[in-house]
């Protein structure tokens, strides 16, 4: 017992007391969990009758930037133990899902009692108020350490490669990554590549994940992720499409369109923030 004990304290809680790098242990548990949470929050979603689909994913995206804007906060030692811990992986994922889920049902009974007209839009809207104002935090406190110029180096590329890869589409018949959730998950993951990129090989910032950690020494270089990367999320998005039993699973695929964008998007954005307030 009391081996299995050091282990959990070893493998994983004192990666989130210290926040160090993620480990093999911790980083396969955590994406477990995490499609584990996807599956589970499906049949939430169903149970409560809210419709998955694109307008949903798109409504979404403002809370997993708030909770990169939170993990950046924490980062940024604005937050003091035990608050901080809940902003540190896993538990941030908890947090950010029981605010997320809980603005989803409350807008929804707004909604049925007529107080709005459109729920998915007021739940969007409150992503976004929330996103701004853990920005606003972060200007507010660290304004003389920002780095706008990160904002160029990183996101124009980014967008850059997205749009080639959008007007291509129809010569490599893949024509649906025109849509704004793929494109957007297309976006997320060239976006945490650039970042990843310039940070380490540029900044002297350190990759946590052991993965993309392993990469980047085989090749001495951050810049081969950013192809790796482009090739990876098209293929997965590739084989969504291609399943036989695509039509009577539409909103699992969305459901796990959402999770690539949250996989890229959160790490990307964080890595984003990170670099423009010099955290």
């Amino acid at each position: 017992m009391n081996g299995l004990i050091d282990f959990i304290n070893r493998n994983y809680i004192e990666g989130i007391i210290n926040d160090t790098s993620y480990n093999h242990f911790d980083m396969i548990t955590y994406v477990i969990i995490l499609f584990a949470g996807v599956y589970a929050v499906l049949k939430l979603l169903n149970k409560f009758s809210i419709k998955i689909d694109e307008e949903f994913i798109i409504a979404t995206i403002p809370y997993i930037f708030m909770g990169s804007v939170f993990r950046v906060i924490e980062d940024a030692d604005l937050l003091k133990p035990p608050v901080k811990y809940f902003f540190i992986t896993p538990l941030i994922y908890f947090v950010i899902f029981a605010i997320c889920f809980g603005t989803l049902l409350f807008t929804r009974y707004l909604e049925k009692v007529r107080k709005i007209t459109n729920y998915i839009r007021t739940y969007a809207i409150v992503g976004v108020v929330l996103s701004l104002a853990g920005v606003v935090i972060l200007t507010y406190y660290r304004s003389y350490d920002l780095n706008l110029i990160i904002l160029i180096y990183s996101l124009a590329p980014a967008l850059v490669l997205t749009e080639f890869v959008k007007k291509i589409s129809p010569s490599i018949r893949m024509t649906y990554l025109r849509s704004r959730m793929y494109s957007f998950a297309i976006f997320s993951f060239l976006l945490d590549s650039f970042t990843t990129y310039i940070g380490v090989d540029l900044m002297g910032y350190t990759n946590k994940h052991p993965f993309s950690s392993f990469l980047t020494s085989i090749f001495g270089t951050g810049v081969v992720l950013i192809p790796l990367s482009l090739i990876l999320v098209m293929l997965i998005i590739l084989l969504f499409e291609k399943d036989p039993k695509k039509d009577k699973n539409e909103a699992e695929k969305y459901m796990l369109t959402l999770t690539l964008i949250v996989l890229g998007f959160s790490m990307g954005a964080r890595n984003l923030l990170a670099m423009v307030f010099g955290v």
